[in-house]
């Protein structure tokens, strides 16, 4: 398991909105995880080409600057990365197709916004117990 220098389980939160952000920042923080942020897919990707993995990413699909599927395409093909549970935190229907995608690109789960931070908590949980499939 991935930890920060205070031996917390870390996050990596990938959400544009600060808002959406700080309450999922707050919420994993109570439960115990050590959060990091990126704003924006550039910021993701320089973070991921530098730290070391977290236990867990959550990644609003939908970013100013980047597709969400190419950032799980390059979590996915980044060394250490490659077994990354990812959280699809969206405000994307799941009618569009998009949970279907998530599910077949490897990623834990889905959660849909707008949601609650119980909502949040249990998703993460459950992501973090179980275990990621082999590629």
């Amino acid at each position: 398991m991935a930890h920060d220098q205070h031996n917390e389980p870390a996050v990596l939160i990938v959400e544009d909105d600060d808002a959406m952000a700080n309450l999922m920042r707050r919420t994993l923080e109570r439960d115990g995880w050590s959060v990091r942020r990126a704003a924006n897919g550039k910021t993701a990707k320089e973070l991921i080409g530098r730290v070391a993995p977290p236990f867990l990413v959550t990644l609003d699909i939908s970013l100013p600057d980047m597709s969400g599927r190419d950032l799980i395409l390059h979590v996915k093909s980044t060394p250490g990365w490659e077994r990354m549970p990812i959280v699809i935190v969206t405000g994307k229907p799941k009618e569009n197709g998009s949970s279907s995608w998530a599910v077949k690109s490897g990623t834990k789960a889905y959660l849909a916004k707008p949601f609650t931070p119980e909502e949040l908590r249990d998703c993460v949980r459950r992501a973090a117990r179980e275990p990621v499939p082999s590629p």
